[in-house]
């Protein structure tokens, strides 16, 4: 390696490293508020897990070195994360009976997938404006990365010439708003009044790993 590709990649280390301490926050945050009082908070408790396992999957997928894959997992922690925000505050009823109904044995089907991820950040901006904001916003860059998940264009163009160390950390830049996002359902979700406040705690603890302010 050449002596900037040296620090590069070290560079790239010491981001992953932050980026793992933040995941061991989010951890415990998630056992503090675990909360399966309800069909809806058991759901949203189940998209809780499985987006916080594929954020810490592109963080150890990268630091291993295969770089493409843990890009094709942005999309899946973005729309986990979404469905599980939509669930807890903007799925009604009749969803959550269909979502839950027994699926006959043998059965691949879904029973009821929900609405668009543009339509759950319109249900969810009528309850949480800034959080349907920033999912707007991260939107935007995660549809490059269905190139990822299908074997577009852009999967064989940097499977071919690498990624830039500065391009992933931009990439774990917004994995880890997605985490915060993610604890704010959470926090929700938890009815805990003492985890209040977490989320902003987290967010100036982990500072340095997340994107800069909007200005």
């Amino acid at each position: 390696m050449e002596q900037q590709e040296l620090a590069n990649h070290a560079r790239l280390g010491r981001f992953l490293d932050g980026c793992a301490a933040l995941d061991r926050d989010v951890e415990l945050l998630l056992r503090d508020g675990w909360n399966v009082s309800s069909a809806r908070h058991v759901i949203t408790m189940g998209f809780c897990r499985a987006a916080l396992e594929h954020a810490i999957s592109q963080r150890v997928l990268m630091g291993a070195g295969h770089h493409g894959t843990a890009l094709a997992l942005v999309r899946l922690h973005f729309e986990t994360t979404v469905r599980a925000a939509w669930v807890q505050i903007g799925a009604a009823e009749d969803w959550l009976n269909k979502f839950t109904e027994p699926v006959p044995v043998g059965s691949l089907t879904e029973p009821n997938l929900g609405p668009s991820i543009p339509s759950m950040l319109d249900a969810i901006e009528a309850r949480a404006p800034d959080m349907a904001l920033e999912g707007r916003r991260l939107y935007q860059t995660v549809k490059v990365m269905h190139s990822f998940v299908h074997g577009g264009a852009h999967l064989v163009a940097h499977a071919l010439r690498g990624y830039p160390s500065d391009k992933l950390i931009d990439v774990l830049r917004n994995r880890n708003l997605l985490c915060l996002m993610l604890c704010n359902v959470i926090v929700v979700t938890s009815g805990k009044k003492e985890l209040y406040g977490a989320v902003g705690h987290l967010s100036r603890e982990h500072g340095d790993v997340m994107p800069p302010p909007l200005g």
